[in-house]
């Protein structure tokens, strides 16, 4: 609406100042990129792919995606995820899929991506690796930025754990591990 509203005045500005007229157009390309970083942004909060396709097929998804609008290059793997989880679970792994991507692809530098994903034994783990520029892991844990914090305290919320891995000019690793109750894991596994 505000997009439409800001052409509406641009288009009957003719007798304003030049600067003005500028102005306006500027205020409606920026109204115009917020509008579509909102509708990127709602459907990367509850993606309807994780309840219909399951969690490694919306995963792989979101990585393409991702790697086409970043310009970087994403290696996703899954093996031997069940079938059936309960809901919580795919929403924690997928929203640290999507938190530790942009963390990386903002900080590291680093234009190519290793997701890994995969059950074992009751257990879910992911890994997402780059080999950009890394952090010093102790001053990280003194001044965690609110994407680390995230994360972990996603992880927490369904029993799982958090580690990061990074040296500097060798690349981070996000590990990331979710205990499964073994009546899900009797289900047929995916991906």
């Amino acid at each position: 609406m505000l997009t439409v509203e800001l052409a509406q005045l641009h288009s009957n500005a003719n007798g304003l100042p030049a600067e003005v007229r500028d102005g306006l157009e500027q205020l409606g390309r920026e109204s115009a990129e917020i509008a579509t970083d909102i509708q990127s942004l709602s459907h990367e909060l509850h993606s309807a792919r994780l309840d219909d396709l399951g969690l490694a097929p919306a995963m792989k998804g979101f990585c393409r995606e991702f790697s086409e609008k970043q310009h970087v290059e994403i290696d996703f793997k899954s093996h031997d995820i069940p079938a059936s989880l309960p809901p919580d679970i795919p929403l924690c792994l997928f929203r640290v899929l999507q938190e530790a991507l942009h963390n990386s692809a903002k900080h590291s530098g680093a234009k190519r991506f290793e997701v890994r994903l995969w059950g074992a034994a009751n257990e879910i783990y992911l890994t997402i690796r780059d080999s950009g520029a890394g952090f010093d892991s102790e001053a990280a844990k003194e001044s965690r930025g609110i994407g680390l914090i995230s994360m972990e305290e996603r992880l927490k919320m369904v029993h799982g754990t958090f580690s990061i891995d990074s040296q500097h000019n060798r690349g981070t690793t996000i590990h990331a591990r979710v205990p499964i109750d073994p009546i899900w894991n009797s289900l047929p596994a995916t991906g």
